[in-house]
């Protein structure tokens, strides 16, 4: 039967970030929605493949508020037609109280 493995509740998102990758290549930056987040990592889509492991800095860019900065690792990759969906992990997790004052 299907577990569920996740150990922070997934929520759906509507927020621009700008996700930065530090790999062997020059860093490039890409400007995407995000679809999903949780407390350990989030979720995109993006029309470039990642390659897993893959160092990124993670901008959240929400109205009203200053930028959040993040940095995690590509985590997963799942091809959607001309497109994939992204899951990064945070390199450390988002305190329950600082999730709460930036998504609640």
């Amino acid at each position: 039967m299907y577990e569920n493995y996740r150990r922070y509740h997934r929520y759906s998102v509507s927020a621009k970030a700008l996700i930065t990758r530090h790999d062997a290549n020059s860093p490039k930056r890409l400007s995407t929605q995000v679809t999903t987040i949780s407390q350990g990592g989030l979720g995109f889509y993006a029309d470039i493949l990642f390659e897993k492991a893959t160092p990124v800095s993670v901008e959240l860019l929400i109205s009203d508020r200053d930028m959040e900065i993040l940095e995690g690792r590509i985590a997963s990759i799942c091809s959607e037609g001309n497109n994939y969906f992204v899951g990064i992990a945070f390199n450390r997790d988002i305190p329950y109280e600082q999730f709460v004052e930036i998504f609640g």
